[in-house]
């Protein structure tokens, strides 16, 4: 039975923080949730998108900076934290009182080399000059809808910017509109040129691209593969199953390719 930990609003949408035995979650105003970790493990993830997006961490194994656009509870952030405690990680969330309950309430630590930046996404990008990523990762929803800066060529092309030339970007799209879907990934296909891959998260609506400033890994792809046991060993996935999806999208992008 769920318990309803906090209620607060943004002035655009409801936030609501409610525990279900060790699982808390964040919603915002509807039933889907934006977030949710186990109180006992915070660094397991507990929903299927989320690891589903973790395959971006396959096509670049030796990461040192990552950046994550959108923060939710922080679950995404906690896998890194546990995982790569050494790398640096910029967040990037414009809701002050999102980052607050990520601190507050699903218990994100305050460490050296991470770092939560409270400003809207495309003003950082377009603003703010760091060093280059290794891999991003974006996840930004609305209650019950993709975030504006998703349907925006300009915004995947910067986030694209920010990665090193042998980076990858993550982006979490939800499939169940198909008109809302297309719009979306006929964006990131201009800002990339088309080097992406995409992930259809098995029994869900979520769709992972992964997008590549440069050209699509295909040895990574296969050296991911041959180290598959050892990446689950590691973090605690069934990759096996994502990379078989992802060489099933790898084909089909160079079918498309040939096709023109």
């Amino acid at each position: 039975m769920q318990e309803l930990v906090f209620s607060d609003h943004t002035g655009e949408h409801p936030i609501l923080v409610t525990d279900e035995n060790t699982l808390r979650s964040l919603r915002f105003g509807t039933d889907e949730q934006q977030s949710c970790i186990d109180l006992r493990t915070p660094w397991a993830l507990q929903l299927a998108y989320t690891r589903w997006m973790m395959t971006a961490l396959l096509l670049h194994p030796s990461p040192e900076k990552f950046l994550l656009i959108g923060l939710g509870g922080g679950a995404i952030a906690h896998f890194l934290l546990h995982h790569h405690p050494e790398a640096r990680i910029d967040v990037v969330e414009k809701e002050e009182r999102v980052i607050r309950l990520a601190r507050g309430y699903f218990k994100l630590p305050v460490r050296e080399r991470f770092n939560i930046i409270h400003q809207d996404a495309l003003s950082f990008l377009q603003t703010t000059h760091t060093a280059a990523y290794q891999i991003a990762f974006v996840d930004i929803f609305t209650p019950g809808a993709m975030a504006t800066p998703l349907f925006l060529a300009d915004f995947h092309h910067a986030v694209l910017s920010r990665l090193t030339p042998d980076g990858v970007l993550a982006i979490n799209l939800w499939s169940g509109d198909k008109h809302l879907y297309h719009q979306v990934s006929q964006a990131v296909r201009a800002a990339s040129g088309g080097r992406q891959l995409r992930l259809q998260v098995k029994k869900r609506n979520n769709a992972i691209l992964l997008v590549f400033p440069g050209e699509i890994p295909k040895k990574q792809i296969k050296k991911a593969q041959a180290n598959c046991r050892m990446y689950q060993q590691r973090y605690h996935l069934d990759f096996s199953i994502y990379l078989k999806q992802l060489r099933r999208s790898h084909r089909l992008s160079r079918l498309m390719n040939l096709l023109g």
